[in-house]
């Protein structure tokens, strides 16, 4: 394709796709990802910085897909750090071999396919510079599209992209190991919560089929990884530091050490009852991020983020789930406090935040 596309007009292989694809289009699509990754050179899938356990199934199955059909091996990556014991879990027992890069890295690889997450994102580590060959993701694209690939499938009206990439392994004739149907149903598991998130019936079809080959074993002991102590003390803080506002809860982790922590406590208190939508943010490293739910897409979280974050930083997502950075400029506690106005802005305007478990300190 190589070329800005501001609209969802179809172009070439590019092509926005919403609804469920036939098996001659999918066909199609996989020969055209096979023909890019044929090519003399080294084949990077990068997933986002922090990946979760969609991004990880899916470029476990663009691995063993390109080894299977091209007898290519490729390396796994991202640029942060994967912190959730879950998904460490995941890498470990599933046998999902994936590295930490930096940005310098990136030039020896010749091929770069990005999955469950778009360029300029804010995300992971691509530069405009240095555009992927490929794009397989299933988030909403921005209103004006300012990223190229020379190949992009990507499908908001799909709950995972391990949903895509399942239908690959299937035009493909690909028969998935064990561990890799373990993976891919635990992607789609984790981000539609077991169907119940913004899924389609391709997540659907695809949850049964890969139930019945999925190593039960495995995916329990994936569920109840251990987790260390310092997790029940950010959990602890983060449930200290929150203010209900209307029908939405903030929660602000003074002291992150692990950054998916942030995404964990917006899931754990979306429960609360009564609530609509959860926000968890906190400083790590050099940049507050911030994580949002919706019990249902009726929230659009993804437009309130961008609202949050908009000429401070980068974000995005589903309209259930949703995530956002902004970069730390000048005193970090008047950059959080303005970071909380504009959370009370975009998420309960005109609500009174009251502390959730008083005594209440140190808010912002």
């Amino acid at each position: 394709m190589n070329r800005r596309d501001s609209d969802h007009r179809p172009r070439g292989t590019g092509a926005l796709v919403i609804k469920d694809e036939d098996s001659d289009a999918t066909a199609a699509k996989l020969e055209a990802v096979l023909g890019i990754c044929q090519r003399p050179g080294r084949i990077l899938v990068l997933m986002q910085d922090n990946p979760d356990p969609d991004a990880l199934a899916s470029a476990a199955a663009l691995r063993d897909l390109v080894y299977l059909r091209l007898k290519k091996r490729l390396t796994i990556g991202y640029g942060g750090t994967c912190g959730r014991a879950e998904n460490r879990a995941m890498m470990a027992v599933l046998r999902i071999d994936a590295r930490r890069l930096t940005l310098a890295q990136l030039p020896r690889y010749k091929t770069i396919c990005l999955v469950d997450a778009q360029p300029n994102a804010g995300n992971n580590i691509l530069v405009p510079s240095r555009p992927p060959e490929i794009v397989i993701d299933h988030h909403l694209l921005p209103k004006k599209r300012t990223w190229i690939a020379e190949f992009a499938d990507v499908r908001p009206g799909y709950g995972a992209t391990s949903t895509i990439l399942y239908e690959y392994l299937l035009a493909g004739g690909v028969k998935l190991s064990a561990n890799l149907a373990t993976a891919l149903f635990y992607g789609i598991q984790s981000d539609t919560q077991d169907l119940g998130r913004e899924a389609g019936l391709a997540d659907v079809r695809a949850y049964r089929d890969l139930f019945l080959l999925a190593d039960k074993k495995k995916l329990a002991h994936i569920h109840r990884a251990p987790v260390p102590a310092d997790y029940f003390k950010m959990l602890g803080a983060g449930i200290d530091h929150c203010v209900v506002a209307g029908s939405t809860v903030i929660s602000y982790i003074p002291a992150c050490h692990n950054v998916d922590m942030i995404a964990e406590v917006a899931d754990f208190l979306i429960r609360l009852e009564g609530m609509r939508t959860a926000v968890c943010y906190a400083v790590y490293e050099d940049k507050i991020h911030l994580s949002a739910r919706a019990v249902d897409a009726r929230g659009n979280v993804a437009r309130r983020m961008k609202q949050v974050v908009s000429r401070l930083g980068t974000g995005g997502g589903h309209r259930a789930m949703a995530g956002g950075q902004v970069a730390i400029e000048g005193d970090v506690e008047r950059r959080l406090a303005f970071v909380h106005a504009r959370i009370l802005k975009s998420f309960a305007p005109n609500k009174e935040p009251v502390p959730l478990t008083p005594p209440f300190a140190d808010t912002y």
